[in-house]
Formats: structure tokens, sequence, C-alpha cells
């Protein structure tokens, strides 16, 4: 069965704080991005930007003095920010593992290496054979009902009763039938044995029926839900007064029928369709937590007779939100939430006879597995042979003898090959790289990266990399969202962000990284980042940039759009801004590095203070196509540069 949607996970407007003793710190400020199955995402920023903020938040091990503000991260079905320790430890380290920027601190240093690899490994194993368990008891659900469903045919065996189905066709479902009736009889049945007459292969005419069973049922499940979350769009977000209560109460009562347009053998989560409950129940939350922050803001600007919550004492705003989205946000957020559902139920409806097919032979060889999985056991034999050959895939000679080893006896860049091993027993879907070449010198960084990449296109793992310096994901990354003190201010692919940068910040960064030709002084970014127990009401970054407009210390940017999948959160791409240049120094890098590899223009739909603009590229012709992360950025409110309405924007500070 095909993908129907491959993005992995989704981050929606995720807003952390943590409690001090000078206040509350501001540290992610309503980010969003989208992760998709193999491809890297890279996360750059100075320190102190909410990078890492951001990845122990999608691992739930934030500090006790977090405040989670809002936003969701979404995986696998879940909302990561609501589940209880219990339901992480079933994700953390077997689903998503992190690989952290010290590996001597990651390590056990009174354990030798073999031993912490083994651990892991017989971890993972426990884990499977849970998964597996649980993987047959849904598939029986849908196996018992399709042999119903083949048992009332046998019975009648009429061509006239059944004018699409020959004898000889249900002779082979009776065949298949009796076969897989001691597969799914009680909870304890017999896994398959590797006897001639328990060949797989055999049950397959019982898996089509079930799938096609499976299909109709969710068909159904949807044509019955689907009228009803039409009406709740049309009527309830068409009245003048939206009551967001309302809504939420609305859809709750759908929530059981909603559940039931999913299909009980698929072995990827419907994201979406299973998702919604807790989105349905984020938005209220939403709502009622922002009437208590208006409400407290309120009391504070009375208290001191002020109209605008940046004009409170300092020492009064470090102790409230900073961001408090407004009804009309919310309301046109859940809107987009439920016109997404819709969507996507009206595609599950359009799904044909080759869709089933290929869903019944995958759901067969994934039940053929959790059968082999829950019969396995693991010896410490086994483990002890995995974890050495775990070590000679990450790069590390004579794997045999630094089993027995202890971490401090292995250099630096083998502590770290170690580290990722173990992050890797699980064969997690997603992996978090936070800062894992920092404490690492120039020659071992590029041999650690080189095995990420490696380890990447092997096992399609989808990356999360965290990092200062552009640098360092010059050659991994497929998407790059760089951060500034707890926003994103510019996302795009690696392509568009290398070679056509169009935010300041991301400019000064750039400049400031030095490659193999620089002979001049390298571009320092003046200033410091903001305090951010108290950030500023505009723009962050305008304090640093030089081409820093008025309406910078008034106004927070929205995104502008680039292309289909660059986006920046600056007032200097504006209609009505005067034209930027970027620094000369990044000009004469991009320009060498176009003029050796043409072909990786990009190719803008906007071209205002583009770097294209200076060098006089001309993209290379080429078909574009809309990548995953096209999809991502729609989810993010955007501007389009050329329908901008009319704004005044003046120049200087």
């Amino acid at each position: 069965m095909s993908i129907e949607n491959n993005k992995i996970l989704e981050v929606k407007d995720l807003r952390i704080s943590f409690r001090t003793n000078g206040g509350t710190v501001k540290a992610v400020r309503g980010i969003s991005f989208d992760l998709y199955k193999g491809r890297t995402l890279a996360i750059v920023g100075e320190s102190g930007s909410g990078k890492s903020v951001t990845s122990k938040a999608i691992l739930g091990i934030l500090a006790n003095n977090k405040i989670i503000e809002g936003g969701q991260i979404l995986y696998d079905g879940q909302d990561l920010l609501k589940i209880d320790e219990e339901h992480f430890h079933k994700i953390r380290g077997v689903k998503i593992s992190m690989i952290f920027q010290d590996p001597l601190s990651s390590l056990n240093p009174i354990m030798i290496v073999g031993k912490q690899l083994t651990e892991a490994i017989e971890l993972k194993h426990k884990a499977d054979v849970k998964e597996a368990k649980k993987d047959l008891a849904r598939f029986n659900h849908a196996l018992i009902l399709a042999d119903k469903l083949i048992g009332k045919e046998l019975r009648q065996k009429s061509d006239e009763a059944y004018p699409t189905r020959s004898t000889k066709y249900l002779s082979v479902l009776e065949k298949a039938r009796d076969k897989c009736l001691s597969l799914f009889s009680s909870k304890k049945e017999k896994p398959i044995t590797e006897k001639k007459e328990y060949n797989i292969k055999d049950y397959l005419p019982l898996f089509e029926e079930a799938a096609e069973l499976d299909c109709k049922e969710r068909a159904k499940a949807i044509e019955l839900v689907l009228p009803k979350l039409k009406r709740i769009l049309t009527e309830e977000f068409g009245k003048e007064n939206v009551s967001i209560e309302t809504i939420y109460l609305s859809l709750k009562a759908l929530a059981k029928e909603t559940k039931r347009c999913v299909l009980h053998m698929a072995n990827a989560s419907d994201n979406i369709v299973e998702v919604f409950p807790t989105v349905n129940k984020n938005h209220l939350e939403t709502y009622r937590d922002s009437k208590k922050n208006l409400a407290k803001q309120a009391k504070a600007m009375e208290k001191y007779h002020v109209s605008d919550f940046y004009s409170l004492p300092p020492s009064e705003r470090a102790k409230l939100p900073e961001i408090i989205l407004s009804v009309e946000n919310q309301i046109a957020s859940y809107k987009k939430d439920l016109e997404e559902l819709i969507a996507h139920l009206e595609n599950l409806l359009k799904l044909d006879d080759d869709y089933v097919n290929s869903y019944a032979k995958e759901a067969l060889s994934v039940y053929e597995e959790a059968l082999k999985i829950r019969a396995s056991k693991l010896t410490k034999h086994e483990a002890k042979e995995k974890a050495i050959k775990m070590l000679g895939e990450v790069g590390i000679d004579e794997p045999e003898r630094r089993y027995k080893q202890y971490p401090f006896e292995l250099s630096g860049g083998m502590r770290q090959r170690i580290v990722i091993a173990i992050a890797l027993c699980s064969s997690p879907e997603v992996l978090i790289c936070d800062e894992p070449t920092t404490a690492l010198d120039v020659t071992i960084q590029a041999q650690i990266l080189e095995l990420i990449n490696k380890l990447k296109a092997e096992r399609n793992l989808s990356i999360v990399f965290i990092t200062h310096d552009l640098g360092v994901v010059a050659n991994m990354a497929d998407d790059i969202a760089v951060m500034y003190a707890g926003k994103i201010v510019e996302y795009g692919t690696a392509k568009e962000i290398f070679y056509d940068p169009r935010h300041p910040y991301t400019w000064a960064l750039l400049g400031s990284m030095p490659d193999l030709n620089t002979k001049e002084e390298l571009n320092a970014i003046p200033g410091t980042p903001p305090n951010m127990l108290l950030p500023p009401k505009g723009d962050a970054f305008a304090a640093r940039n030089e081409h820093a407009l008025k309406i910078d210390e008034l106004e927070q940017p929205p995104f502008f759009e680039v292309s289909k999948t660059h986006f920046a959160a600056t007032w200097n791409l504006h209609p009505n801004a005067r034209d930027l240049h970027a620094p000369d120094v990044v000009i004469a890098r991009i320009k060498d590095a176009l003029m050796k590899h043409p072909e990786a223009t990009p190719l803008p739909d906007n071209y205002k203070n583009s770097i294209l603009n200076d060098i006089k590229a001309k993209p290379v012709p080429a078909e574009k196509e809309e990548k995953p992360v096209a999809k991502a950025a729609k989810s993010v409110k955007t501007t389009k540069a050329k329908k901008e309405p009319k704004k005044e924007v003046k120049h200087g500070k």
C-alpha cells in the first residue's frame, strides 16, 4: 500500500516558556513546521534561539519549570504535548531517538560500551514483541469479519447469488479460511510454523477479502460522518457570532463516528483522522486559556493605568504570556483544521481497486512479520552479536575489542559513534541530532555527518538536525528553518536558503561562516540577542538589523512568500519597502557557487531583495515539482508580496 500521507511529524504554533526567579523566559514563540519521511530538516540559529527546547519538547524531556503555553506536536495519531509519561515510554527511544551534543555525558561511565548497547537491543526486542501482539489483535478483528462473510458465501455456493465469484475462487477461499482459522480463533493462537502447509502466501485470498471489507466499512463510515462535518463547517462557522465552545461540542459528538474512518489492518496511522479528537480538544483549551490570559493582562494594565501590554513595567511583563491568539485567529485555525479533515476524508473515498489489492498484500506482510516477532526469542549471545554488528555499521574498527571497553577509553569521535549506535538500536522513525558535532574537531565532524547521511539513506530515517552552524548542514539538509529569538524567521529548501536567502539574519549567518576561499575578515553580527524575559514588541532582530524599518519596532512581520517552498518573516520583503542588497561577501560566495553549479539556481516567484538580481543568474529551466515541504509551508500563515495591500512602510529606524 502506498503511503497516503508521508508527513511523519507536525509541529503547530508551539509556544514554550520557563519559570525562573527573574520571571518567565519566552523560549519558543509560536513556531510551526512539518517533518516528512526520509527527509532532513535542519533548524539553525544562535544559542538561545529555541532550537534545543523545540527538540526536547518533541522527545518529552523538558525541565520541570516548563510552561506549555500552546501548540501541538502531532506524531503517530497523538499530540505529544498531551500524553502521559507511561505512553511516552513507547515512543521515546523507540520510535523517536536523539543524539546529544556531548557523547560522554550521554554514556554511563562505569558500564562497558557493549552492555549499554545490548541493554538498548533487549529493550527494543521487548517493545517489538508487545507491539506485535497488539498488531495481531488489530488484524484479527478485520480477519474475523472477513471470515464471517466468506463462510456465508461458502454455505450458499451459488454462482447466481454471487455471479462475480467462481466456484474455483470460493474453493481457494475455503482452503485459506480453514488454514487461517487457527490463527485468530483465540487470543492465544499459535504462530505460523516453518511447515510447508503453513505457507503465508496461501492466506492472501482471505486478506484480500478482509482488505476489501475493511475499505468498504471505512467508506460507509466516511459517507455517514462527512455530511455532518460539512454541516458544522457551513452552519456553525457561517454564523455572525461563531462559538468555539459550540463547535467543540458538535465535533465531540461525532468523535466515535470519525474514529471509524480508519483501516483496521493499516500498518501506518492515519494522523489526520486519528489525531482530530485531540486537535478538537486543543482548540477549546486554547480558547479558554486565551480568555484567562487576556483577563490577567487587562487586570495588570488597569492596575498600572496603561493601554498596551508592552507599556507594562518590565517586572510585570515578565510574569505574563507574550502571545495571546485573538478569537478571530483561533476561529480561522479551527476552520482550517476542519477543512483539512473533510478534504482528507473526501480523498479517501476516491481510492480504487489497485489500492485495495496493494493494501491486502502489505497487510499480509505485516501480519506475517508480527507472527514471527511474537514467536521470536533474543538470547544474550544474539544480543551481543547484534551489538558488535552495530558497532561495525557505525564505522568503529575492531568492534569486538571496543565492545569490552569503557567510554573514557575511547576518543570523542568514537564515543559519538557509540551514541549513534545506541540511538539506532531501536530502529527509530525519527532521529533528532542536537548539535552532534559541536564537541568534535573538523575532521571528525565530517566523518560523523557522512555517517548520519549514510544511515539515513539505508534506514529511510527522518532527521531533525539542530545546529548553530549553517556550514554543517550544507550537504545533508533537505529543508532548513532559521530560528531567531524563539521564532522561525526563514523557511525553505536547502537550495533556496543557501543560494537565495532573503532574511537579513540569514545573510548575517552566511556572512559569518568561513570557507576555503575566505580571505577577507568575516562579518560579525552586531549586538546580542534580545532578553527573552522581555521580548520586543516588533521584530526581535530589528535592533541588530542595519536595514530595519520603523514598522519593525511596532509589529512582528508575517511570512512573505518567495516561492511555494520558501518564506521569510521580514518587513524588508514588503512591496512598499526599498530594495536591499545582501552583503558583498555573501553575494560573491553565492555567485562563485552558482557558476560552478548553475543547476542549483533556485526558481523564486518573487525576486524582491534576491541575490539572483545582483549576480544576474539565470535559472536552469526545469519542471518545478511541489516537494513535501511545499505542503508544509501551506500550513504557515503567509503574505504574498505581490498581492500585499498597500501599507505605509517608513524607512529608517
